[in-house]
């Protein structure tokens, strides 16, 4: 069955979409003995029909072959009082062809109207002779006194062949009618079609779970990136921070070097204006020293 092939082949825990839950095997437990519980009640509902039509079919044979046997024990009866008439005819050496025999034959015939509702109705002419017949012979009443004994068995028998005839058209309709229905048939394909179902049901559970399951899984992914994503933007917005105060650090850092140089090259100007001042003094210096020496030279000669 299909059920148990699946079963087989993805036991529980073990499926190619992970290990299953406890929910979900026992969902799938649940359905699967659903669906086999109906499938099991089908076919329970069909063999206790084929059993009723088997015990029905049973019942009917039994009953014929009881009929049968009935009818045996009363037509050997019957044939007793058959030849019981026969013999009296014979002791009162009664002829077929004699009137005797035919007012007999009539007597019967009445009988048998009276008593069974014959199609055979009277003559005119036949009522006309019982009216006129007169006493019956010792004869024709002891035929008539045998005739209605063998009667009571002939009516047995005649009932019960009706009966098995009837019985016998009620097995062959049934058999008839379980060849078209063929119950248990229809029943174990109603019965695999369910387990097939049931089978499909399963996996698609099995399906979907798993299909939850990776979708549970690719929105924690997704929570995963976006929260790596968020990270990342906040470390670019970090690095961004970090390269725009690299970069004021570098701009500062570029005028604390420009001004170191324009510093320095202050500080040489100042040393070369140094430089010159120096010379200049000097030179004022010995400018002043010679205007010294030349001052005491005058004085010298002013005084000489």
């Amino acid at each position: 069955m299909r059920m148990m092939q699946l079963n087989r082949g993805m036991p529980f825990g073990n499926s190619p979409f992970g290990k299953q839950d406890m929910d979900i095997r026992e969902r799938i437990a649940q359905k699967k003995q659903l669906y086999q519980k109906k499938a099991m009640k089908v076919v329970t509902t069909a063999h206790k029909t084929e059993k009723g039509i088997d015990k029905t079919i049973e019942d009917r044979r039994g009953r014929i072959q009881y009929l049968q046997e009935e009818s045996e024990k009363a037509n050997a009866v019957y044939q007793d009082y058959r030849h019981k008439m026969e013999q009296a005819k014979a002791d009162y050496a009664v002829a077929d062809d004699s009137q005797e025999q035919k007012d007999l034959e009539l007597l019967q015939k009445e009988f048998d109207i009276r008593n069974h509702g014959s199609m055979e109705l009277l003559t005119e002419e036949e009522k006309e002779r019982l009216k006129n017949m007169g006493e019956m012979t010792e004869y024709q009443k002891l035929s008539m006194e045998l005739y209605a004994q063998a009667d009571v068995y002939k009516t047995t028998i005649e009932n019960n062949n009706q009966e098995m005839a009837g019985e016998s058209a009620t097995i062959r309709a049934i058999s008839i009618e379980r060849l078209k229905q063929h119950g248990m048939v229809d029943a174990e394909v109603t019965k695999e079609k369910m387990l097939e179902a049931a089978s499909k049901e399963i996996q698609g559970m099995l399906v979907e779970d798993a299909k939850e399951e990776m979708d549970e899984k690719a929105e924690e992914v997704q929570e995963k990136a976006e929260a790596k994503k968020e990270k990342a933007e906040e470390e670019e917005k970090r690095i961004e921070a970090a390269k725009e105060d690299q970069e004021e650090s570098e701009a500062a850092v570029e005028a604390i070097r420009e001004k170191a140089e324009e510093l320095t090259e202050q500080v040489v100007d100042s040393d070369e204006i140094m430089e010159d001042v120096s010379g200049q003094i000097k030179k004022i210096m010995q400018q002043q020293k010679l205007l010294e020496e030349d001052v005491k030279g005058l004085a010298l000669d002013v005084t000489g």
